[in-house]
This record gives structure tokens, C-alpha cells and sequence, in this order.
């Protein structure tokens, strides 16, 4: 990366620090290197506490901040940054921020002077990486906390509504729960997809379907999850070999998925139903485990009279993809079923 100006800037401002504060700072936004250090490390090498480096970062940075009040180049960053997080609706993933600035989104020296001197200014607001969010900025700690408590009412939104939306139709699930915006202003598509961004809790899946990150249909944690997502997208009973293929072609990350590895996961998985040979839909299709002759009991059970050959076909058909005389066969069990001379079909009285 070339040599930026505000790498200057950076270094007459701590050019009047001790040597040992000048390098306790440096290191710990990465003034040097552009990566940041630990208390700990730090105060490993100067042979004093992490605490005792946290005070001499702390002191260091407000005798700074009085210092250079009134320096010029200190406010023309400042005024950067805040035209950059207000033109993103108010608030801004951090990473997000520096690619603007500096062209990089990585770690490096210009983005490290940038967070220096906005540390400096103290006017904008950071929110450092935690559980549940990646590090963003925003306007002022009242932009910060609103941002928060609007994304914290969508959480709770997708949670009642138990399953992912369509990217398209996510903004309108928000403007019909009358979820507020950020800052006092209305809730805008931009803050709908600043909260996607920052927010660790929500995502998008491969489909482009939005929902938590807890749930399966947005981060598959495994080969059965994935069997899951395609075959609910597929909407439609499929053979595992065909599944497997759909997994492989998806565009999920990470290592094709096996064949006999995909039928061994879903045998073992509530959530698919064996209705044909090799062949597998999701039970909450209204498709049951069993046998033939199990859904034939569980059909006959179900009904309040005697059914026709044809109905029990339709029937069975429905769940399983078997054919016609495979049902027949079975209900050619006599110890079982009970022809009447109608030609209707009922269970058989133990």
C-alpha cells in the first residue's frame, strides 16, 4: 500500500511522547505494523502488568487528546470518517469503514492511523468486536445503543416467526412489525442491510434466504444440514444420490459431500423419511417412517370405515413412492387386513 498522509499525522502527534509510551501506543493500535498487540504482551516485554500498561495507555491517550485539540488534520480525518458513516445510514461495520477510506478492508497501517486519531477525536463511537456483533462505528453512543435494540427486536421477530425469509421479502417483514430505525429515523432497507453485516446473529444462507445463524436452513453445520436446506429448496422427494449431487452443486463451502455419507446421515435424522427405495422426503411434508404395511395400518387406523382399493392406493401413494402392486401384495395379508365383500379394506379385529 502507498505511504498515506495520514501516517504523518499520526507520527507528529506521538512525536512528543516518551520513547516507552510513543511504543506502548503504537503497538497497541498497530500504528507500526498495523496489527494491534495485547496488554499482555506488552507488558510481558516492559516487565509490568497488563493493568499497568492499560493505565499508561489510558493517561498517554487523554494527554494527547488535550494536546491536539485544535489540530487541523485531526478534524479533516474526523469530518472524513463522520461523512462516511452518515452517507451508511448512521452506523457502519468497522472493516466496511476502512475499505472506503484506505481501499483495504485489512489490517493495516492507514487503517490503524484512522482508528488512532478517531480514538482522539472521541466524537464518533466504537463498538469493539463481542458474541454478538463484529466491530462497527457509529455516529454517537445514542446511534450505537438504538442500532442495537433495533437488531435485538429482530432477532426476537425471526424467533416468533420460526423460519427464514426470502432476502426480498425481509425488509417488508420488518416494516410490517414496525421495527424503529437507528438514530429516530425510519426504518430503511440500509439499515436493514447494516444489521445483516454487523450483527453475528443473523445471515444470510446460500439461497439468499435470511434468518439466525442458529438455525440449520442458514448455517449447515454438517452434511445432514445440508441435505436439509437443498431438499426443502427442491421441495420435492429425491433419490440421496440425487441429493448429494444437489449438495455439491449448491455452492457451499467446504469439501464435497459422499454419497453413501449423505444416505448414512439421513437414516440416522428425524427430519427425512425413507418413502421409496433410496428416495427421501422431509417428514414435515406429512410423509411417516415405516413399511408399506405401516402406513397402510396407519391409514386403515385413521379411517372411520372401510376403505376402497383405490382410495387406500391414493393414499399410500401419497407417502410413499411405491408401486401400485407393492401395496396390493401387502394388503393381500390376511392375519392383518380384512377384505369385506364390498371390496373395501379394514383392519383386522385381534
Amino acid at each position: 500500500m502507498k505511504k498515506h498522509p495520514i501516517t504523518k499525522t499520526v507520527a507528529d502527534l506521538v512525536k512528543s511522547l516518551t520513547p516507552r509510551n510513543r511504543d506502548i501506543l503504537s503497538r497497541r493500535f498497530g500504528l507500526k505494523t498495523g496489527k494491534k498487540e495485547t496488554l499482555e504482551s506488552i507488558g510481558k516485554s516492559y516487565g509490568i502488568t497488563r493493568e499497568r500498561v492499560r493505565q499508561i495507555e489510558e493517561s498517554t491517550l487523554v494527554q494527547l487528546i488535550k494536546a491536539s485539540q485544535n489540530n487541523s488534520d485531526l478534524g479533516k480525518y474526523s469530518n472524513l470518517a463522520s461523512d462516511i458513516i452518515n452517507r451508511s445510514g448512521g452506523v457502519i461495520k468497522e472493516k466496511d469503514m476502512f475499505k472506503e477510506f484506505s481501499g483495504s478492508s485489512d489490517e493495516n497501517v492507514v487503517n490503524a492511523s484512522l482508528a488512532f486519531i478517531l480514538r482522539l477525536n472521541r466524537e464518533l463511537t466504537r463498538v469493539p468486536e463481542n458474541d454478538n456483533f463484529h466491530s462497527f462505528w457509529a455516529l454517537s453512543k445514542q446511534y450505537a445503543d438504538s442500532f442495537v435494540t433495533s437488531v435485538s427486536t429482530l432477532i426476537s421477530l425471526l424467533e416468533k416467526n420460526k423460519k427464514p425469509l426470502p432476502e426480498e421479502d425481509f425488509y417488508n417483514f420488518i416494516l410490517t412489525s414496525g421495527v424503529s430505525g437507528f438514530g429516530g429515523q425510519p426504518f430503511t432497507k440500509k439499515h436493514a442491510d447494516l444489521s445483516l453485516a454487523i450483527s453475528k446473529n443473523l445471515d444470510k444462507n446460500i439461497f439468499d434466504e435470511v434468518g439466525l445463524v442458529s438455525w440449520p436452513e442458514i448455517k449447515p453445520s454438517g452434511v445432514k444440514d445440508k441435505a436439509y436446506l437443498v431438499l426443502k429448496k427442491d421441495n420435492q422427494p429425491k433419490h440421496f444420490s440425487e441429493i448429494a449431487k444437489l449438495i455439491n452443486t449448491a455452492g457451499f463451502t467446504g469439501k464435497k459431500a459422499n454419497v453413501q455419507t449423505v444416505h448414512n446421515e439421513l437414516i440416522k435424522d428425524s427430519r427425512f423419511v425413507l418413502v421409496g427405495r433410496g428416495i427421501y422426503a422431509l417428514s414435515e411434508w406429512g410423509y411417516k417412517s415405516g413399511t408399506v404395511k405401516d402406513v397402510l395400518v396407519d391409514i386403515l387406523k385413521r379411517s372411520s370405515r372401510p376403505m376402497p382399493k383405490s382410495a387406500i392406493l391414493a393414499k399410500v401413494m401419497g407417502e410413499r413412492m411405491v408401486k401400485e402392486n407393492t401395496i396390493l401384495l401387502n394388503l393381500q395379508d390376511s392375519k392383518t387386513f380384512s377384505k369385506q365383500k364390498d371390496g373395501t379394506y379394514t383392519l383386522r379385529e385381534v
